[in-house]
Parts: C-alpha cells; structure tokens; sequence
C-alpha cells in the first residue's frame, strides 16, 4: 500500500478529499487576500467600501427563488449517481438551465422596482450595478447545481481544478474592471468565478452524461419526494437569506462610515477561520446523502466534519488574538483600522461557530431532517430584529415603556463593537442549541427501548 493510500484509509474519505479541495483552494489564497485586502480598499473609496458586501447579499436576495429550488436538485444529483441513475441527472440539470432562465426574467424585473431603494440606502450610484447584482445572485446557486454533479459523480479532481483556477480570473477579471468603477469591477469579479465553474463542470460532465446518456423522465414519486424536502429547506434559505441580507444592510447604514468599512477589513480577515469548513462543505453534503440513504455511518461523519470546522477555525481564531494588531499595522491601507484589532478575534471566533453550526445544518438537510428549524429558525430572527431594534429605539417611543426606550439607548448598539458581540453571543447561543439537541439524539438512540427515563 502506498503512503497516499495508507493516508486515505487513515483520515477517511471526508477529510481525505477535504484536504485535497482545501490545498487546491488555499493555492488561491494569496490572490484572494490581495483582492479583499488590497486591491479592493485601494479602488474602493473608504465612504463606499462597507457597501461591499451588502451588494453581495442583496444579488442572494434575487437568487433566493432558484437558490431553493437547486438544494433539493442537488441531493437527488447525489442519489441518482449512487444509483448510476445518469439519465435521471441529465434530466435535473435541463430543468435547472429552464429554472434559471425564468428565474432571471423574474428577478430582473423585480430589480427594476427594488434596487433603486436598495442603492439610496447604501448611499452608492446605481450605474451598471443594477444587472450585475442580479447576475451575482443567479450565477452562484446555477453553478451550485454543476457542482453538486460532480460532488455526486465524485469528481473531486475537477473540482479542485475548478476551485485553483477561480481566483486567478476573478483577480484578472477585478484588475480590468475595478479601475473604471470600483464596484461594479468588484461584483463583476465575483460572477466570474461561478461562470467558469459552470462552463468547466459542463466539460467535465461530457464524459458522465455526454450524448450517449439519454435523459430520463422523473418518476411522480421523486417529484413528491423533492416538494417534501423543498417546503422546510424553503423556510431555511428564506430565513438564512433575508436576515442574513438585512443583517449586511445595517452594517452599511446603521453604522459610522469608517467602523463599516473597518468592518469589511477585519471580516476579511475573520473568515480565514472557515476556509477548511468551505473546503469540507463540498464534500460533506453528497457523503450525508449517501449515509443517510444507507442507515450507517451518519453519525461519525457528523462527529468528523464538526471537529474539523472547529479545530481549524479555533487555531485561525488564536493567531488573529495574538497577532491581529500588529498585521493590521503593516499595510497602510489598513492602519486606519487597527483600533478595531480586538474585534477580529472576537469576529473569527464567531465564524468559526457558523462554519460548525453550517456543517450540522448542512448534514441535517442532506439527511432530510428538519427538526432544527424549531430552535434555529427563532434564534436567527432574534439575532437579527434585535439589532434592527436597538439601532432603530425612537421607532419605539410611544409604543414601549419609556424606561425600554431609555435602555435600548443606553446601549449604544450603533457601533461596530456591540454588533459583532451581539452575534457572536447568539451564534453562541445557537451552537449550544445544536449541542444539546445532539445529546438528546445520543440519549435516545443509546437508550435501550422499554428503559424508564427518570
């Protein structure tokens, strides 16, 4: 046996093929940390670079239609493949090219009505922004489809290729752009890695589902079958979506110019702590699905995936603790944001959280278990609507008791500070939920039937 194969057997095939996606990544680092920490504050003005992300999640917004449609597409691409069912994955990847056409019509429409409002509160120029957003917001779960292909098809090759080629050209695509408008430069940059992503998958899939494969209708009970997991997974993406989105916007409007945009450098910054996690993410959904399909097996793997997620972003976390104030004063570019060192660590820490709790969601949906949503679902609201509440306290005077107003005030949510340790608090929160919800799972799967629970 080989030393690559002894390693295999030794790690398993989720941190196995994790790693391998991880290091073709991680190859894309250093260009990736040059767009977001450089090149995008050098072209970006400091009054318009907190708006950087939001524009991002409000192109989420107008895919959230298709968005939920590809999910439960991409567990049955999964399905079909540990089945060999070829004809059946040709068929899915047809209607998601009809999907998104309509899709795109619809959004584009509903852009013409909503973006201008969106844009006046970001305090950005529309310009060419408008169609870039919405093609942000399709392209990304379009490409999510091809992808979930070739995670069900195993093609981890192809998809490490894919994943090393992509910050090249963003950073090709952003170097052209960006000097002429720095934000329209920035989406468009981020479209183009989707892009290529479906143009190589297609390429890849020739050799699976080429002209040889014919495609096969979908039997009613698979339709049933998707409508049944597409109704909560529905209410998941709706709610992760818009929250999410509306989450951004207050960073942008809620906040001083300056701590919105110390906030986009120190995010930068904050999510190298999830880079295993994403890595691991592409290969943890089709391997739940096909867990789940045979009965065994599940139960390790979660255990896996969540120690990655964690140890990763816990060792990212400490080196940002120790050494974030003095990074941030290497580049004068980020001087001006090196009172906000402290936050980092606390930012970092939070997402490493959300990458654990985002492995477990991403299980439990690939497994079709829903049961999380009773806790998860109220958490979220509450972690973004009491933000809304405590920066907005005077839309409460006259309704709440003065002495509720008063409080929300004394709080001086307003800051960059009270915002990242509010949601570090309630990701806390949700992961002590998860936690506690996988214990009673552990009990009663371990508690012999007929035993008295005291």
């Amino acid at each position: 046996m080989t030393l690559a194969r002894k390693l295999r057997s030794r790690l398993g095939d989720l941190w196995w093929y994790s790693a391998i996606i991880f290091v073709a990544c991680r190859s894309g680092d250093l260009i990736q940390a040059f767009i977001g920490l450089w090149l995008v504050p050098k072209f970006v003005p400091q009054e318009e670079l907190g708006a950087a992300l939001p524009l991002l999640q409000a192109g989420s917004v107008f895919g959230l239609p298709l968005s939920i449609l590809v999910v439960p597409f991409s567990r049955w691409l999964t399905l079909y493949a540990a089945r060999g069912e070829r004809g059946k994955i040709k068929r899915l990847l047809s209607i998601a090219f009809a999907g998104t056409a309509a899709a795109f019509g619809i959004a584009a429409i509903a852009a013409r009505f909503i973006l201008p409002l969106f844009f006046e509160r970001l305090s950005v120029a529309a310009g060419s922004l408008g169609l870039l957003i919405v093609c942000a917001g399709l392209v990304g779960p379009f490409s999510s489809v091809f992808g979930s292909a070739l995670q069900g098809l195993k093609r981890y090759g192809a998809i490490a290729a894919i994943a090393a080629a992509s910050a090249p050209l963003r950073l090709a695509v952003m170097l052209v752009a960006m000097p002429f408008r720095a934000l329209s430069g920035y989406v468009l940059g981020q479209i183009s890695a989707p892009a290529l992503n479906i143009v190589c998958s297609l390429a890849a899939l020739r050799r699976d589902i080429g002209r040889d494969i014919h495609a096969t209708p979908l039997g009613r009970d698979d339709v049933r079958a998707m409508f049944r997991y597409a109704v909560p997974f529905a209410a998941y993406m709706a709610a992760g979506t818009l929250l999410g989105a509306w989450q951004s916007l207050l960073f942008r409007q809620r906040l001083p110019e300056v701590e919105s945009a110390a906030f986009y450098i120190i995010s930068r910054f904050g999510e190298i702590s999830t880079y295993f996690a994403m890595a691991m993410g592409a290969v943890l959904f089709p391997m739940a699905v096909e867990a789940a399909a045979r009965g065994a097996g599940a139960a390790r793997l979660l255990a896996r995936s969540l120690a990655g997620a964690l140890a990763t972003g816990l060792v990212a976390t400490l080196c940002l603790w120790a050494f974030g104030g003095p990074l941030l004063g290497l580049v004068p570019l980020w001087r001006p944001y090196a009172p906000y060192a402290g936050l980092m660590a606390a930012f970092s820490l939070r997402m490493t959280l959300c990458a654990a709790n985002g492995a477990f969601c991403s299980f439990e949906t690939a497994s079709g278990h829903f049961s999380f949503l009773r806790y998860w679902l109220p958490l979220t609201a509450v972690e973004t609507g009491a933000l809304v509440a405590f920066t907005g306290y005077g839309a409460f005077r006259g309704i709440l008791p003065d002495a509720s107003v008063d409080w929300m005030r004394g709080l001086g949510a307003a800051r960059l500070s009270f915002f990242i340790r509010w949601l570090l608090a309630l990701t806390t929160l949700q992961s002590l939920a998860i936690a506690a919800h996988l214990a009673i799972r552990h009990f009663r799967h371990h508690t012999p039937a007929g035993t008295a629970h005291p």
